[in-house]
């Protein structure tokens, strides 16, 4: 089965990519070198067409729901076909492999209804397999058969539970990344929003300190300015000094306004007042 990048960076859903490589491998191996574990007819060409067909529908799963479906019911007609007429050796594996890739295309009552259905299917499978078998085998009787076909049935069962609860736990680890993954995104977000805010108040202020110190020097310069003028004639040594005042409060202001500029252009929150 095929997962998106993030899935592939998650080794809980590794795990169970290569356990479904796993089954299937051991299904193919059983096939192509011919253990005989039924002694019944079997279309060796008909179960590897039947299992090359279905391991390539596992490189890509379905995101539709009606592809979802269709997807299910083309897996069924495969397993039950390679299973009941091409007699496939190791059929549970299959089953086990497409319980695994429906539980991660569908929602939790869904999941447990198409595991219950190959469940169903592989118990009758492995059943009419027994009482086929007891044709050839005549050591097979009705009780071995009844307790061979309850104990799988029991096996089985616990099987699918198990891989139920596993990929439930996986799923519900990868929603919980998920969200976590969002929160701290949206938390990310929200404190450059508040950087930003804070960033634009401290210039609003140090804007307006500008604006206020700026025309108070100015107001304080122009009025020595002005007081200079009129005892320039009258007291010239008074003027000369009013003029040097303002001389130095025009280059106090001067330095004053080239800091605050100079913290604007830089990080206002960084800059030292």
């Amino acid at each position: 089965m095929v997962m998106t990048p993030s899935q592939q960076t998650r080794p809980s859903l590794k795990f169970l990519l290569h356990l479904e490589w796993v089954l299937l491998a051991i299904v193919a191996f059983s096939e192509i070198f011919g253990f005989r574990f039924y002694p019944l007819p079997r279309r060796p060409l008909l179960n590897l067409v039947g299992l090359s067909i279905f391991t390539l529908m596992g490189l890509r799963l379905p995101t539709r729901q009606s592809a979802k479906i269709g997807y299910t019911i083309v897996e069924f007609f495969i397993l039950v076909s390679v299973s009941l007429v091409g007699g496939i050796r190791l059929f549970p594996f299959l089953y086990i492999v497409l319980v695994l890739r429906n539980c991660l295309i569908f929602e939790r009552q869904t999941r447990s209804m198409v595991a219950g259905i190959a469940f169903l299917f592989c118990v009758l499978t492995i059943i009419h397999r027994l009482k086929s078998s007891a044709a050839f085998s005549p050591f097979l009787m009705d009780e071995r058969i009844g307790a061979l076909g309850f104990s799988f049935a029991v096996l089985f069962g616990l099987v699918v539970i198990v891989l139920q609860m596993l990929v439930s736990a996986v799923l519900s680890e990868r929603r919980s990344r998920e969200q976590l993954a969002t929160a701290n995104e949206q938390l990310r977000q929200y404190a450059l929003r508040i950087e930003d805010v804070a960033t634009l108040q401290e210039r609003n202020r140090i804007a307006r300190e500008i604006h206020d110190s700026l025309g108070h020097s100015l107001t304080v310069f122009n009025l020595h300015l002005e007081a200079a003028l009129q005892l320039l004639q009258s007291n010239p040594a008074e003027a000369r000094e009013l003029l040097t005042e303002a001389r130095q409060i025009g280059s106090k202001t001067l330095q004053e306004v080239r800091q605050s500029v100079s913290v604007l252009r830089s990080h206002p929150l960084n800059g030292d007042r």
